[in-house]
C-alpha cells in the first residue's frame, strides 16, 4: 500500500480497499481496469471538494496499479532528512512560513542517502553529518506548468556532534533553522505539510 498527497487530500494505492481502513469513510473509490478511467479518477480527486478528502484505488496486482498511477506524471525523486544533536533535539526549518524538514531533487547519479546527505547541509549549512537509517518514504502531487508531477522523497534520520549553528538556505525559500525537542516537533504535525504530518507526528 502506497499513500500520495495532493495537497491535504490523501490517496490510497492498495490491493483492496480493506488495506486502509480511515476513520470516517472513503469520499472516493475506484477499481482499476484501464489507464484512462484511472485518469479521469485521478483528475476528477485532485479537484475534490473536500481538501481534506481520503480515496482509495485498488487493483488484485498493486505493483501494475502502481505503474499505471506513475505513468500519469513526471516523476521527480528527492531526498531529506531529520537530524538529532548530541542533547537529543531535532533540527526543523521554515519554509515560506510552514515547519518543514531540510530535502530537495536528486543530482543524477545521486544514490537517496547521498542525495538526503547533501540537500541537508546545503539547506542548514551543518557538516560531519551521520547517516542513521531510513525513515519513511513520501508522495506527493502538484503542478508545473501544464505537467503534473508526482514527487518521491525518502526521508533518513541523521546525527552530528554538538549543537552546531544552523544557517537557513534563504534562496530556497527558508527564514529559519532551529533545535527543538522531539515533542515540539510532534506538536507542529498540524501545521506542517500533510505529507509529512505523520512523521512529525510519530518520532520520537
Amino acid at each position: 500500500m502506497k499513500t500520495v498527497f495532493f495537497e491535504n487530500r490523501r490517496l490510497v494505492i492498495a490491493s483492496s480497499i480493506e488495506d486502509f481502513t480511515p476513520e470516517k469513510g472513503y469520499d472516493a473509490l475506484h477499481k482499476y481496469s484501464n489507464i484512462n478511467e484511472l485518469r479521469q479518477f485521478v483528475d476528477k480527486f485532485a479537484k475534490h471538494h473536500n481538501n481534506e478528502a481520503v480515496g482509495c484505488v485498488y487493483f488484485h496486482d498493486p505493483e501494475k496499479l502502481w505503474e499505471a498511477f506513475r505513468s500519469l506524471f513526471r516523476v521527480i525523486e528527492a531526498a531529506g532528512g531529520i537530524v538529532r544533536n548530541v542533547n537529543g533535539q531535532v533540527l526543523v526549518i521554515q519554509r515560506l512560513g510552514v515547519p518543514d524538514l531540510p530535502k530537495g531533487k536528486a543530482e543524477k547519479g545521486e544514490t537517496p542517502e547521498q542525495n538526503a546527505l547533501r540537500e541537508v547541509e546545503e539547506e542548514t549549512g551543518l557538516g560531519n553529518l551521520t547517516l542513521l537509517r531510513k525513515l519513511a518514504d513520501t508522495h506527493h502531487t502538484y503542478a508545473l506548468g501544464d505537467e503534473l508531477i508526482l514527487k518521491h522523497t525518502s526521508w533518513f534520520e541523521m546525527s552530528v556532534d554538538g549543537t552546531p549553528t544552523l544557517t537557513p538556505q534563504t534562496e530556497e525559500n527558508i527564514v529559519a533553522a532551529s533545535w527543538i525537542s522531539p515533542s515540539e516537533m510532534n506538536a507542529l504535525a498540524s501545521k506542517t505539510y500533510a505529507s509529512l504530518r505523520d512523521i512529525f507526528q510519530n518520532f520520537r
